[in-house]
Order: structure tokens, then C-alpha cells, then sequence
């Protein structure tokens, strides 16, 4: 603090060199992670709350930033296991998952795009064709015509565990094979929610 002669008082605060360092992350990287993230899960809220809070994370953890050898590497690193268990998150809860599906919709306008669906669903239907005629048919039941397990077991006269049980394994057996073809967790999630 410092008085001068007219007796206004002014004060001058340093910044540490931790908040330096993470002003100058935040600066040099806040756009492109947003544009990353983005890219990844297509929705402009989503982008931004996890860019926010990959921020926080690094503005809790600043005294170790000066330590960190390749910042870029960390930091998208950290945005791409972030973003990854979002997709995880979004895959098990149906709203969220019906969000990002709405905020896919407008890139989805590209005919390459829809080609690419278009196979992919191709691919769920080839999967569909190696499981067990009951386990596709209980599948197709709770995904395509959107019955519930309860609904399911009375219409095929099977025990409500039997048809979950079903669906758990038709699940597991349709990502593994998705996966095996190379094609990525949001197109699986956006895939099996019919």
C-alpha cells in the first residue's frame, strides 16, 4: 500500500506466480478446449460446463502448474477424459442422452452424415442377426417399439429377470461388436436409444 500527497489511499496487489501461470493457461488454451470439447459431444452447454469446470479443476490444483512439462498435452488430456466420462454419464441417463441427440440434429443435416447413420444402424442390425432369435426379438421390443421389461415378459410369457436379463446381455454383445468396427461411444449411446 502506498499513500501519496494527497492522501488518497491506493492498493497494489502482485499476483502469484500461480495465478500468473494459470492466466496465461486459461488465456492461451479457454478457445480451443471449448472447440475440442465441442467437436466431441456437439453441444454448446455441455462444451461449456465442461470447459468450466476442467478450469476449476486446474485453478484448484495451480500450485502445480508450474510443474507441469507440457501444459498442452495435460490439459487436453484432461479434457479428453472428461469429456469421455460425460459421453459415459450421457449413455446411461436417457435425458441427457435425448439432449445430445437434439443438439446433434443440426449437424446431422449432411448427407455424408446420414450415410454414415444409415451404416451404422446397418451394423446394429448385423449385430442383432448374431444374438439368440429370443434375446434380438426382447431387444428389438424394448428399443425400436419401446416397451418396458415388465411389458416385454408378459407379451413373451417369460419372468421379468429373464427379459432383463435379455437386454443386459443384447446391450454388452451390441457395444462390444460396435466398438470392434471402430465406431465411437456417442455413436453407440445415440445408436442403442431408440
Amino acid at each position: 500500500m502506498y499513500i501519496n500527497s494527497k492522501c488518497s489511499v491506493k492498493i497494489y496487489t502482485e499476483i502469484s506466480p500461480q495465478e500468473r501461470a494459470f492466466k496465461k493457461l486459461y488465456d492461451g488454451y479457454k478457445n480451443r478446449l471449448y472447440g475440442y470439447v465441442l467437436a466431441i459431444v456437439h453441444s454448446t452447454h455441455a462444451a461449456e460446463e465442461i470447459t468450466q469446470e476442467l478450469f476449476i479443476k486446474l485453478w484448484i490444483n495451480r500450485e502445480m502448474l508450474e510443474q507441469i512439462a507440457n501444459p498442452e498435452h495435460y490439459i487436453f488430456t484432461m479434457a479428453r477424459h472428461r469429456t469421455l466420462n460425460y459421453l459415459r454419464k450421457a449413455a446411461n441417463d436417457t435425458r441427457l442422452l435425448r439432449e445430445l441427440k437434439e443438439a446433434m440434429i443440426p449437424a446431422v443435416n449432411d448427407v455424408e452424415e446420414q450415410i454414415t447413420t444409415h451404416d451404422y444402424e446397418d451394423m446394429v442390425e448385423e449385430a442383432l442377426k448374431q444374438l439368440s432369435p429370443q434375446r434380438s426379438l426382447v431387444f428389438r421390443l424394448s428399443r425400436y417399439q419401446g416397451l418396458k421389461a415388465e411389458e416385454i415378459a408378459q407379451q413373451l410369457q417369460l419372468s421379468c429377470n429373464t427379459v432383463k436379463n435379455h437386454l443386459t446381455a443384447a446391450l454388452r454383445f451390441i457395444r462390444s461388436y460396435l466398438t470392434e468396427h471402430g465406431i465411437t461411444l456417442i455413436w453407440i449411446a445415440l445408436l442403442l436409444l431408440k
